[in-house]
């Protein structure tokens, strides 16, 4: 009789143990897929880029990701006992995800991804050095589902090259507490090439390419101390470097002209590309010093014509013709950095007739609108990046819909597209190689 009792009981506890366990497998998934994005997704990618992906997201919710709690307890009465079940399961994973510092965690034997720009590949480094705080809700409703510091409703560029690459979201260099072992994003609005636009009132508001230098150059200095300078240079010459940067000298190069009521001749838009792409040059000389091999930039767009700029439908010529002369400049600068320097490889995504030609033909790329942002203010036209005093604000029922999400900065569901084409697109609008080449060097030749 005992022992039928005794079996009885453990009978119903491990009846129990396995129901509880099977319930609370659900939130363990999708913890886990929130380190790994890509685990739930990699078989939506097709080898040309993101398109049936893009079907599966931008749904009647215009993109919208809606959270729910995983598992079939919820909030039953074991929830405590879920809770405390997967915390012993996950200890010894959550204790090395917080060791930011620890970069001898590198031997997971991927390619690091690091980033360099403005506003375009922020991922929120801009809270931590601006004082502003237009970057609210319902920037990131889209897919955080809350505000993370990138200018976008969603996703930008860089975590959806990080998905690619499977490699969790790359975080932004000063976050505090921050996971490195898969690389940093240096990038934060504003950001400009040239240090001399960093001398005014809004100095400490962001972070210039020679800071976001030496942000990289401190961390690669950690990870020769981890891990030895052989193994460091190894792990920096496999990396991926992602640049966007440049349009913000022009912008404001641009303004310094309207204070005198004209615009810049082409003589002096020339000499403003020059010192720019001289400074980048300078900089990725550096960057190949440090160990790195492997190059993408993302040129810089059609500022002229984005709402912000345009006027009546018309673009502002001088940021069309700066950013066609620099993004000839820079190919050119790339082409001579790889034939000089042994190992130097490079890509270079032609944004700007990418974006320009979605903003004319927005219903060729499956969007309704391609200028008129999906947020803006009523009372002045277009919200962009400052607050409407009125709080007169107006925010479109479906994102995925738009082009643009605010007056100069895409949608989660443009940029979808766009990193398509610099990941795999071809030599028409990615060259000499696309990211997809630079993270896979087999395909290198």
């Amino acid at each position: 009789m005992a022992t039928t009792i005794f079996h009885c009981s453990v009978l119903l506890f491990s009846l129990f143990f396995l129901g509880t366990a099977t319930g609370c497998f659900g939130d363990l998934l999708q913890a886990d897929d929130q380190h790994r994005p890509l685990r739930s997704i990699r078989n939506s990618f097709s080898e040309d880029g993101f398109e049936s992906y893009s079907n599966q997201r931008n749904n009647i919710g215009g993109g919208r990701k809606f959270l729910s709690n995983g598992g079939w307890l919820g909030n039953s009465i074991f929830s405590y006992y879920c809770r405390f079940l997967l915390d012993m399961i996950r200890m010894p994973f959550n204790k090395k995800e917080v060791e930011a510092d620890e970069l001898k965690l590198l031997d997971h034997q991927k390619t690091l991804l690091f980033i360099f720009g403005d506003s375009l590949f922020d991922a929120g480094n801009n809270k931590y050095v601006r004082t502003t705080t237009y970057l609210q809700y319902p920037y990131g409703f889209t897919y955080f589902t809350h505000a993370t510091g990138r200018i976008c409703d969603g996703r930008i560029v860089p975590d959806m090259i990080a998905e690619l690459a499977n490699l969790p979201f790359i975080p932004p260099s000063m976050q505090p507490g921050a996971n490195f072992s898969y690389g940093a994003n240096f990038a934060c609005v504003g950001a400009t090439v040239l240090d001399s636009y960093a001398t005014g009132n809004s100095s400490k508001e962001t972070v210039t390419l020679r800071e976001q230098m030496s942000q990289f150059i401190e961390l690669a200095k950690k990870l020769n101390a981890t891990l030895g300078p052989s193994r460091a240079k190894a792990i920096l010459s496999k990396s991926v470097y992602v640049f966007s940067m440049g349009g913000d000298d022009y912008l404001q190069y641009y303004d310094e002209f309207t204070d005198e009521g004209r615009s810049p001749t082409l003589s002096e838009q020339q000499q403003q590309v020059n010192a720019v792409i001289g400074n980048l040059t300078e900089a990725l000389m550096e960057l190949y010093e440090e160990g790195a091999r492997k190059i993408a930039f993302q040129n810089v767009g059609p500022m002229g014509c984005l709402p912000f700029l345009a006027s009546n439908g018309s673009c502002v010529q001088a940021l069309l013709t700066m950013p066609i002369l620099h993004n000839k400049q820079l190919y050119e600068a790339l082409t001579s950095l790889a034939e000089r320097l042994e190992g130097f490889k490079f890509s270079v995504f032609d944004y700007f007739p990418s974006l320009l030609d979605r903003m004319q033909h927005p219903s060729d790329y499956g969007f309704e609108v391609g200028s008129t942002p999906c947020y803006y203010s009523s009372s002045n036209g277009y919200r962009g990046m400052g607050l409407d005093a009125t709080g007169d604000t107006t925010l479109c029922k479906y994102p995925s819909a738009f082009l643009l999400f605010d007056d100069g900065h895409t949608t989660q569901c443009a940029n979808e597209q766009l990193t398509s084409l610099f990941w795999n697109g071809d030599a028409s609008v990615t060259r000499p190689y696309n990211l997809k080449q630079l993270f896979r060097r087999e395909l290198i030749k």
